[in-house]
């Protein structure tokens, strides 16, 4: 036979019996959550007989496996008699039952010792990181975030600003390199994407392994201007031709730093550009307000950071999405390859639609 209803009905007879018996004993510590059924089975052999009237089912062609219900009535039987037994024999019971105790004891602690190995090798991962990059503590990639900002400037007030458990920090150096025009070899050259590539863990095409993924959300966070988007859109040009993976999996996002800061009285607004902005003043119907323009993350206060762009609970993020995928590839080859023809007609059909120029 190769196992069926009997059997599990078996299984779970013992396992409650026992988990019941222990419980009653008052003999689990502490720091043991419970008893499992794998813990009930370490060590032992049994031998479950059971006859059956009327119409047999079995599973497959060779009947090898019980289909039959009978798992209620087998672990009614299990349950009732080793109970019974147990309860009149409690110097054997307890034997029985400090054997499982054990069984669960070794299980927790071999989970525990695979769980620092996990760390341990995460850990030591970090040995070949980018020199600029200010990690995380986690190694638990659904927590960890990492924020790549524009600058050593930036960079600092960040590393200010975030919350060490989960976000790390890697500033690069102005614009990266144009991956669109660019060769393979002189992407791989370029010394701010090897340290993007490095921090991030999974490599690139075709070599991209996305089971090395270190954080789950990986945040462009560029200054509030024309250069910022440069440099926002050049990074997107990057993780759509070697990670593409990660923005189709969800990993991308864009952090939304606010341009402008409106003081009034008590109370502080931030305005993501002039249009929010001329929103928030109006709405303050006359009242005296300051009004600051933040020059770059740089300049800004580490408390004004933390609250707008970085807090998960108060920051907003836009999260890169790739809706039609020959859309994309034609306007990513219109905006950043080589051909410049389709991008001054782009810049003609749109330049008198433009309200916002920052020159």
């Amino acid at each position: 036979m190769d196992g069926g209803t009997h059997e599990t009905g078996f299984r779970n007879g013992l396992t409650k019996a026992l988990r019941g018996y222990i419980e009653r004993r008052g003999l689990l510590s502490k720091g043991l959550p419970g008893i499992t059924g794998e813990d009930v089975k370490e060590g032992l052999v049994a031998i479950i007989s059971v006859y059956l009237q009327g119409e047999v089912e079995f599973q497959g062609q060779t009947k090898g496996r019980l289909n039959s219900e009978i798992t209620s009535q087998v672990e009614a039987v299990v349950k009732h008699s080793l109970e019974h037994h147990l309860n009149t024999h409690p110097t054997l019971g307890d034997q029985i039952a400090n054997r499982v105790i054990l069984a669960a004891e070794a299980r927790i602690a071999s989970r525990q010792a695979k769980d620092a190995v996990h760390r341990k090798t995460a850990v030591s991962h970090r040995l070949n990181l980018p020199g600029k990059l200010a990690d995380c503590a986690t190694v638990d990639k659904d927590e960890a975030e990492l924020f790549i900002c524009e600058g050593d400037s930036a960079g600092g007030s960040s590393k200010q600003a975030r919350d060490r458990k989960t976000q790390a920090i890697l500033p690069i150096r102005g614009k990266i390199l144009n991956v669109e025009t660019a060769p393979l070899a002189k992407t791989l050259a370029n010394t701010e994407i090897q340290n993007i590539i490095s921090a991030i863990g999974t490599g690139i095409h075709p070599k991209f392994d996305y089971s090395k993924l270190r954080y789950g959300r990986i945040i462009i966070m560029t200054d509030a201007d024309v250069d910022g988007a440069h440099i926002c859109t050049l990074l997107l040009t990057f993780f759509y031709k070697h990670m593409f993976e990660l923005i189709q999996k969800g990993h991308i996002y864009i952090a939304q730093p606010p341009l402008f800061r409106i003081d009034a009285g008590k109370k502080q607004f931030y305005a993501l550009d002039e249009e929010e902005k001329d929103r928030i003043v109006d709405t303050l119907n006359g009242a005296q307000c300051e009004i600051g323009r933040f020059k770059g993350l740089g300049e800004m206060p580490a408390a004004d950071l933390k609250q707008t762009t970085m807090n998960k609970t108060t920051r907003s993020l836009i999260q890169v999405q790739v809706e039609n995928l020959e859309s994309t590839r034609l306007t990513v080859g219109q905006l950043m390859g080589k051909d410049a023809a389709p991008r001054f007609k782009f810049i003609k059909e749109k330049a008198e639609f433009v309200q916002n120029l920052d020159v």
